[in-house]
């Protein structure tokens, strides 16, 4: 870092004027820090070179001066800048979170919706050789129901060999 000053902040008679180095604070942090200070000061932007100014005049009522408006500004595009990083670094998080969080409000799919989609080659995913899936009646086979008549029932015979006395 050199001994300069990567801001440089000069008072004026409306307020106080700031000069950013674009290389280091981007434009966006620099307008993100303007818009911050909208509801205290008056903003206006303009540049010289590869300086943005920025001129800060406190509006009616608000009773800041001048070096407390540069250096709330100053850590403003300050904080601005990180928060460009860490969403630059983060992108791909951010993307994909909030894919996941569009998609799950959306809710379920519909019957119809997954009876349309292709399902691709299963393989042998619904092969069932220990033949749990199988019904009772395909696996032991139905009674006739003609047989079934004709077997007395167990309480009843019960009942007909009994005699009383």
């Amino acid at each position: 870092m050199s001994a300069e000053s990567q801001v440089t902040s000069k008072a004026t008679q409306a307020g106080v004027e700031l000069a950013f180095d674009e290389s280091l604070y981007p434009r966006d942090a620099v307008f993100g820090a303007a818009y911050s200070l909208l509801d205290r000061c008056f903003v206006h932007l303009d540049r010289d070179g590869s300086k943005l100014l920025v001129h800060l005049r406190a509006k009616p009522g608000v009773s800041l001066a001048a070096d407390q408006l540069a250096g709330e500004f100053e850590a403003e595009a300050l904080a601005q800048a990180w928060r460009r990083e860490i969403i630059k670094e983060n992108q791909a998080l951010i993307e994909s979170v909030t894919a996941r969080v569009l998609g799950g409000a959306a809710g379920a799919p519909g019957l119809d919706e997954l009876l349309g989609e292709d399902l691709g080659d299963l393989g042998d995913a619904f092969d069932d050789p220990l033949g749990i899936a199988v019904s009772w009646e395909e696996k032991y086979g139905k009674k006739d129901q003609a047989a079934a008549k004709d077997e007395p029932e167990a309480g009843a015979a019960g009942d007909a060999g009994e005699t009383k006395a």
